[in-house]
């Protein structure tokens, strides 16, 4: 709780001092179909700017069929999630996820950056039909919604450019899906993460889930439900803008109320290390050790983030890392607070979540998304 002219100001109240990014149409799609796309979170100078920094760093890169390690157009390596335009973005759109969960307490993956090049220029491949990967991030211990992740547009996408790939409404049977196959469950809770085989493409097909690519606009923001399976998707052949980049900042926020002291210890841990994480946020943090570093026969030449300095070292990026605690001193806790629920699944659970006595899994009722985080 703030206070504001010695007034008592609910989060609700401050909200409403925000432009109001997420409508309750925005909610509603969210929730039936799996993810929305957002409109003007950026503008067009905040984009330009945040490319030209990029294009800065990429400079370094300048040989011959030089180009910092990739997949699917996703950089891997150079600690790119800690590069100054990757910051900027993230609290730059943090009102969108402080409306989202109805709190400004929040937490941020520290996830890379998607630079595509245009494959007219040779150096990409063009999309290849029945070709993808298809794949979910939250595995079978995770039981119900625990994140939204989302993709920042800095660059304009057309259904036919780099885009965002997306299995619509499959959300919903995520959790039906592992328990129909024990080997898939397991498969998914070892590594966090599973791909869709063309028969588990069938199977959520016979669902009633379609497959789609998603434009987005230049400023705009996808954010889709981690239960969702989702890629992104090549440009087409021949497509209405040819040479067009891709600039996509990923990002995941969630509530600073779910992490637990051990949480906050790997949180702290990892900004002292200037490391990287994947899009848990606030539970289940794990680092990622592969994009936190150069690849070694690279190391020597290219300059990437191996501290937090700078921009990276400010109250707001201290804060969404877990290295600088917000003050829950005046925050009464909701007595039906409820957090995001886990089962076991192997017989040696990762994470020590099981013990936690957390009763209900969270409403997907617009109206209660904010019931199990904090009131003020």
């Amino acid at each position: 709780m703030q206070k504001e002219n010695n007034k008592l100001v609910t989060i609700e109240q401050e909200n409403n001092h925000l432009f109001k990014m997420i409508t309750d149409q925005h909610r509603t799609e969210l929730a039936q179909n799996g993810f929305v796309v957002i409109e003007n979170v950026l503008t067009e100078e905040e984009c330009d700017e945040r490319i030209g920094e990029y294009k800065t760093w990429l400079q370094q890169f300048r040989g011959p069929g030089e180009w910092p390690k990739s997949l699917n157009s996703l950089i891997r390596g150079y600690n790119a999630g800690n590069l100054e335009p990757t910051w900027k973005v993230r609290l730059a759109v943090k009102p969108v996820y402080r409306q989202i969960w109805k709190t400004p307490r929040l937490l941020s993956s520290i996830e890379t950056v998607a630079i595509g090049r245009p494959p007219e220029e040779g150096e990409e491949e063009f999309a290849v039909e029945g070709k993808h990967w298809l794949h979910c991030d939250q595995g079978a211990e995770k039981f119900g919604l625990h994140a939204y992740q989302g993709g920042v547009y800095l660059e304009a996408a057309e259904e036919d450019d780099w885009t965002f790939y997306v299995l619509k409404k499959s959300h919903k049977f995520l959790d039906e899906f592992y328990a129909s196959d024990k080997k898939v469950a397991e498969e998914s809770a070892r590594h966090n993460f599973f791909n869709i085989s063309a028969n588990h493409l069938e199977w959520f097909k016979s669902k009633g889930c379609e497959l789609l690519r998603v434009a987005v606009p230049k400023g705009g923001m996808v954010v889709w439900d981690s239960r969702l399976i989702h890629a992104n998707a090549r440009p087409v052949k021949g497509r209405k803008n040819p040479g067009r980049w891709r600039f996509t900042v990923l990002v995941c926020m969630t509530p600073a109320c779910w992490a637990n002291k051990s949480d906050l210890e790997k949180r702290q841990a990892v900004y002292k290390s200037a490391a990287m994480i994947s899009h848990w946020p606030s539970q289940d943090v794990r680092v990622d050790i592969q994009g936190s570093s150069a690849p070694s026969e690279q190391t020597k030449n290219i300059v990437f983030p191996e501290k937090m300095s700078g921009f990276a070292a400010t109250d707001g990026v201290q804060e969404l890392c877990g290295y600088k605690e917000y003050d829950f001193s005046n925050v009464k806790s909701n007595p039906e607070i409820s957090y995001p629920k886990w089962k076991q699944v192997l017989h040696n659970p990762p994470s020590e979540y099981f013990l936690d006595q957390r009763s209900e899994p969270i409403s997907e009722s617009t109206q209660d998304w904010a019931s199990y985080c904090t009131l003020l």
